[in-house]
């Protein structure tokens, strides 16, 4: 058995419910704020951190710069010899903190019998070492120091590689090229300076523990504080391909064209977001911080503020419960009474409330509303009392009904005659009736306006005259001018009825009949001709004005016809969807009777067409089906 909780323990959890939403939005929205706050601080400080580290290696470049244009303009304002070179290479060397420098001339630009002629000084450990370059194992004119400015004419910094035979070491050269009054390059200066410096700003540049900087060439060469065998083997392009994150090829793209800025990425798993920058020689330097660093103790936060607020919320929770337990105390006491009322006895006792609030009310309440149900209960007992009289009334009125109507269907070899007659409610207003004399088959069929017990008394009234008045000598629109000022006099309700009266030969097919008003009936030929409905002077219903003078008409029938005589109930049946079974689908349907042997199937499977038209919808009026074939 499902044990059911109590009003109070779901109140407190629905309480506790909304507090803890409005918890949990409001921690939501505090951890959002503080890790929006702290990620835009964050990347404002690694933002001042690489602007700070970008002007430290601009300081380091631009003299180099300065001095090497320097060199070159002196170079091409004099007759240089070796010695000269020398005095100069040197000056520079002494002038600044790099490890080498050197003018690398053109193929024989130097002296005709040199193909390669370079003069080169070098700081080695703080001693000053001079001499010439050139030649097999050094062929300085397929280096990029020497190729791109000679190329392009312009000055160039070199990606970082390591020199073997010149420098020995890793390092940058930045290129001056020195141009004749030809307007060709007939000379390279150069100063080289070491990478360490920059490798050791890279490693000291470490705003959170995961965190990392990174510098780029030009030309996609990198390092950054893991290794500089990056450097010589892989490009940051080269990278970016065989990651395959775009994002961090969107940042590549971005930093190689001079941009500045911020990006966020995943990578490994990891988000984070890099804040990059250009430098004036054309390299791009980056620093590099996960959030998981940057939001570290904003999340420490979080899960104490979380903790915090699940201890208050069941604190909350035992406190409120008690407190509503004790508040809803009376609806406990009430609902043992309401129990005890519900067992049968409305006279139980009901608890005593003291207080003056809703509690109160909700006991006066049950105490009017047990009063009102000892009133109904006994109220209730003379109303059903009433109602089974009047349901024993209704019921006998039902059988009178269905006796007045004939059952005993002839079992002939000249016609075949079957009838029913469904009312919509327990009686109803429709009727038929029919009577053989002689040779001769006289049959009715009428529906009353209206339904129920008034439409009842009426059709009884209706059926009663045209039995008495069908059997006088008399043609039919003589009977039928008959039943209407019988009908008429005294109608003070202003009702009527349809009514159908017809004869048939049985011997010759011959029919007369007289319509008031009524559907038109269908003729079913012999053969399996097209059924058709049979045509009728415009005769008004029964009942409605005196001394109405109606029209007979005559026609004749072959052997095998049926007649399929009707009320609205049939036509004007509807679905739910207020559509109605019709005439054409009426038609339709009687395509198919004359296979039909049976009259009571006729009519039978007639009345279940109409039923499954209408998809179990109520039946509105009453339905009565006659089937007459010709034998």
């Amino acid at each position: 058995m499902i044990r059911r909780r109590s009003i109070s323990t779901r109140l407190s959890l629905n309480i506790l419910l909304v507090v803890s939403v409005l918890f949990l939005a409001a921690i939501g929205i505090v951890a959002f704020t503080s890790h929006k706050l702290i990620t835009d601080e964050a990347k404002r400080s690694a933002q001042n951190v690489l602007d700070a580290s970008i002007n430290d290696i601009e300081k380091k470049l631009s003299p180099t710069e300065s001095r090497t244009e320097n060199l070159a303009w002196y170079v091409s304002n004099r007759d240089c010899d070796t010695a000269t070179l020398h005095f100069l290479t040197e000056a520079v060397v002494k002038a600044l903190d790099i490890i080498g420098s050197g003018v690398a001339f053109a193929p024989f630009a130097f002296d005709s019998t040199c193909y390669h002629f370079m003069y080169y000084t070098s700081d080695s450990n703080g001693e000053l070492k001079s001499g010439l370059l050139g030649g097999d194992t050094y062929n300085y004119f397929a280096m990029d120091w020497f190729r791109v400015p000679y190329e392009t004419k312009k000055p160039y910094w070199s990606d970082p590689y390591f020199d073997e035979g010149g420098g020995d070491c890793l390092m940058s050269t930045y290129s001056v090229p020195l141009i004749g009054k030809d307007g060709r390059v007939y000379a390279i200066a150069t100063a080289d300076i070491t990478l360490e410096w920059i490798a050791e700003k890279v490693k000291s540049i470490k705003p959170y523990e995961n965190s990392y900087m990174t510098v780029v060439s030009a030309n996609g060469s990198y390092f950054d504080a893991t290794t500089e065998k990056v450097l010589r083997e892989e490009t940051i392009y080269t990278m970016a391909n065989r990651t395959g994150n775009k994002q961090v090829a969107k940042i590549t793209e971005e930093m190689m064209a001079g941009h500045k800025g911020v990006e966020r990425f995943s990578n490994n798993g990891y988000m984070g977001f890099a804040v990059y920058g250009p430098l004036h020689n054309g390299w791009s330097a980056a620093i590099i911080c996960q959030y998981r660093d940057v939001l570290e103790r904003s999340l420490e936060m979080s899960k104490i503020l979380g903790l915090v607020c699940l201890f208050g919320l069941i604190a909350m929770f035992v406190i409120c419960r008690r407190t509503v337990k004790k508040l809803t105390q009376p609806i406990t006491e009430l609902t043992v009474s309401a129990t005890n009322m519900a067992k049968g006895n409305f006279h139980a006792q009901l608890a005593d409330v003291d207080t003056n609030d809703e509690m109160r009310r909700l006991h006066d309440a049950f105490d009017q509303m047990q009063h009102s149900i000892n009133d109904y209960i006994t109220e209730l007992r003379s109303t059903t009392a009433s109602n089974m009289r009047y349901e024993s009334e209704l019921n006998i009125a039902k059988s009178i009904q269905q006796k007045m109507v004939p059952t005993d269907f002839p079992n002939r070899n000249d016609v075949g005659l079957f009838a029913l007659l469904q009312p919509a409610r327990e009686v109803g207003g429709d009727l038929y009736d029919f009577v053989i004399r002689g040779n001769e088959l006289y049959f009715t069929i009428g529906d009353v306006s209206g339904k129920g017990v008034p439409a009842a008394m009426f059709m009884s009234i209706t059926r009663s005259a045209s039995r008495f008045i069908s059997g006088l000598d008399m043609e039919l629109d003589e009977v039928m001018k008959n039943i209407n000022d019988c009908i008429v006099d005294g109608n003070d309700s202003g009702m009527f009825v349809t009514l159908f009266m017809g004869c048939l030969n049985l011997e010759t097919g011959h029919l007369k009949y007289c319509n008031g008003g009524h559907n038109p009936l269908v003729v079913i030929p012999a053969n399996g001709g097209e059924p058709y409905f049979l045509q009728q002077k415009p005769n008004i219903a029964i009942g409605v004005f005196p001394d109405f003078v109606f029209q007979m008409q005559e026609m004749d029938l072959e052997k095998g016809s049926r007649l399929l005589l009707y009320t609205d109930g049939v036509s004007e049946a509807e679905r739910s969807d207020k559509s109605q079974y019709g005439n054409e689908r009426l038609l339709e349907w009687a395509k198919s009777s004359l296979a039909i042997e049976s009259e009571e199937d006729v009519c039978n499977m007639l009345y279940g067409d109409v039923r499954k038209f209408t998809d179990g919808n109520e039946q509105n009026d009453d339905i009565t089906i006659m089937s007459i074939k010709l034998k």
